[in-house]
């Protein structure tokens, strides 16, 4: 049975039921999970964010909010924040550009459900791109390097989809239906009391076309493969993954339309190569 974990300053830390939730960079995860803690029981809570696997969750987190009331507590340092959080909190460990391994070890003694965050690959990859071409440190070829791993990572996380220990969470289908959020809760056995879209979120500096300034409801999501569409980097990303047969299949048992999409691209694009 998995134990307290202690820092050297906080005292021990026993979870109560914990949500590990998965999911890629730019899929909506800190949406969903602002919205999971918003809705947490009795709105209270503990969120561990972005932590490494195979560690302890509140060493290894790179930020702790707390949650009273369905709102985040403002708190400092690491020993103030696991006190306000009370014995045995509802707890959301998230982890970042990874897939959940099939024989997780438990964190805690406390029940465990896992969660995998997803969104339609033609908007994921648009914004993720236009994220990373924001920072001046990386070239074409560092660009090319990320979303390529980036790439086998998501294709690797559509598998992971169908899993019977797996609650996948939608993000686009979350954006824009309330019925969909009131089925996501209850799967999530969680307390429907909170359906909105809650505000944007401020990590990694909010939406990577409108940053934190703008309001959820006019965050244009389903819009971000159009606004990328004559970006050159974005059309060779997409030209390369309608190549890989292996990720159109696994794309196609998910995101039907965007397989077809990328195979129509490629068709495209062969047929307009003229030889010098």
């Amino acid at each position: 049975m998995a134990q307290a974990l202690r820092t050297k300053e906080a005292p021990a830390f026993a979870s109560g039921r914990v949500l590990r939730v998965y999911g890629m960079r730019r899929s909506g995860n800190h949406a969903l999970i602002d919205w999971i803690m918003r809705n947490a029981p009795g709105g209270n809570g503990i969120f561990l964010n972005d932590c490494r696997p195979q560690t302890d969750p509140v060493q290894s987190s790179r930020g702790i909010t707390v949650f009273e009331n369905g709102a985040e507590v403002e708190l400092r340092g690491v020993p103030r924040k696991l006190r306000a959080a009370g014995i045995t909190p509802f707890t959301v460990v998230s982890y970042e550009d990874r897939t959940p391994p099939e024989n997780r070890k438990r964190l805690y003694a406390a029940p465990e459900t896992c969660v995998v965050i997803y969104r339609n690959f033609l908007h994921w990859s648009a914004s993720l791109l236009r994220k990373i071409q924001g920072n001046d440190g990386y070239g074409p070829l560092d660009r090319a390097r990320i979303m390529g791993k980036s790439l086998c990572t998501y294709g690797d996380m559509l598998d992971t989809l169908a899993r019977p220990d797996i609650v996948p969470l939608c993000y686009d289908a979350w954006k824009e239906d309330d019925a969909y959020r009131k089925a996501a809760l209850a799967r999530l056995d969680l307390p429907g009391v909170d359906l909105s879209l809650g505000r944007v979120q401020r990590y990694g500096g909010g939406s990577s076309f409108q940053g934190q300034d703008a309001q959820t409801q006019d965050l244009g999501t389903s819009e971000r493969a159009t606004q990328m569409a004559d970006d050159h980097e974005y059309q060779m990303l997409l030209w390369t993954a309608a190549r890989d047969d292996r990720f159109i299949a696994r794309l196609k048992t998910v995101f039907p339309t965007d397989a077809d999409r990328l195979t129509g691209l490629l068709t495209t694009a062969q047929a307009q190569v003229t030889l010098p």
